[in-house]
């Protein structure tokens, strides 16, 4: 029965891991596609950011497999002092990061960009379904939360003083539906909504920038050239594909209309590329690997690595709607990157470093909490 199991997660595993890959390599593809032209105005190589996700996918795919070997039980042991640490790294960012387009999110290290925030991912996730699992009794309690709420509070605090309000909102609302599936009380959920509310209204409404967004998601026609221009920009790619799409390479909204567009609309691009079948046909592959990933993460015995499970499941799907609903209009923007597929050297590199926990949480034996050793990758136990 148990050797059953094992096969079954294995086929399921494999079939996860050909998804990302395709879908890595897919994305790289239309990196090369959406950002040449803008790379060889800036830097005369107009494959430069095409290189440089290749590079971040060989990095991605070597942390990957390092990450493997990792014993899952060390990190939750230390997730609080791994997380701590990346908010001092946050921290230091803000004294001695260098602006990039108004905003310091990255060091700029040999000639790549580290944005550290992507790694909260990681290690906040760990943290907090420890946290959780540890205090699950009392988890209607709202003195058991308030902890864990001060921690989500300085998460956001730092990363919004970046400034980046999309991070800082995902992390919220990921947090509450971690609760919600922990069966927190609504009461005590709905209370952090309605703080988190005013905050954001506070936020945007004394940052003339981020009110200029609402505005132009709101009613993008009435600034067309300013606050509602990537939006505006970005429904003519989705119009201009119709139905098959305009053709690989025939992209015109990347002849500088779109801003972003091999970062935050990507999807915008793909669109009027392959048109209404090839944006199907993506989200199909979305929701195969969702559904196999529910499937693993059900499965699981062991309390802590089905919290974490769906955990990482939780941040993939949030990711990936909130991307592609920005893109469409349905959200306002947010700077939220598509995972696997949008140009981002940290985003990939902490995605895969994600989908190496999932398969390392995934295990059968670990439910058992036995830590992994090296002969289970060459024996194939992982994949």
């Amino acid at each position: 029965m148990n050797s059953a199991i094992n096969d079954n997660l294995r086929r399921q595993r494999r079939f996860i891991f050909v998804t990302v890959l395709i879908l890595t390599l897919f994305g790289t593809l239309m990196v090369y596609e959406s950002s040449s032209i803008y790379a060889y105005r800036t830097t005369q190589d107009a494959a430069y950011f095409f290189k440089k996700q290749f590079i971040f996918f060989a990095i991605g795919l070597a942390c990957f497999f390092l990450m493997l070997l990792v014993d899952l039980e060390f990190l939750r042991k230390h997730a609080k002092e791994f997380l701590f640490l990346t908010l001092i790294v946050l921290v230091v960012l803000l004294v001695i990061g260098k602006k990039t387009g108004g905003a310091k999110r990255w060091f700029h290290l040999f000639g790549f960009n580290l944005q550290p925030s992507e790694f909260l991912k990681i290690f906040f996730s760990i943290y907090c379904i420890d946290y959780i699992i540890k205090r699950k009794n009392n988890i209607k309690n709202f003195s058991t939360l308030i902890p864990l709420w001060i921690i989500v509070g300085v998460m956001c605090a730092i990363v919004v003083v970046q400034p980046d309000l999309g991070t800082a909102i995902f992390w919220v609302l990921w947090t509450l539906c971690v609760l919600f599936l922990y069966r927190a009380k609504k009461k005590h959920l709905g209370l952090i909504v309605l703080v988190g509310v005013i905050a954001a209204v506070f936020l945007i409404t004394f940052y003339p920038y981020r009110f200029r967004r609402i505005t132009g998601y709101l009613n993008p026609f009435a600034d067309p050239q300013d606050s509602g221009f990537q939006l505006i920009q970005s429904q003519i790619a989705y119009g201009q594909g119709g139905l098959f799409g305009v053709g690989f390479g025939e992209s015109r909204q990347k002849l500088f209309f779109l801003p972003a567009a091999h970062t935050d609309f990507i999807f915008s691009i793909i669109a009027e590329d392959f048109g209404m079948v090839g944006t199907v046909f993506m989200l199909l592959m979305f929701f195969v690997l969702f559904h196999k990933m529910y499937n693993i993460a059900k499965t699981s015995e062991d309390e802590f690595r089905k919290g974490l499970l769906f955990g990482i499941l939780l941040i993939f799907f949030l990711e990936i709607v909130i991307n592609i609903g920005v893109s469409c209009g349905l959200f306002p923007t947010k700077g939220l990157s598509l995972p696997f597929v949008s140009y981002g050297g940290s985003n990939l590199i902490a995605h895969y470093v994600l989908l190496a926990l999932f398969f390392n949480a995934s295990r059968v034996d670990a439910r058992q909490v036995k830590p992994m050793l090296a002969p289970d990758i060459a024996g194939g136990a992982w994949l």
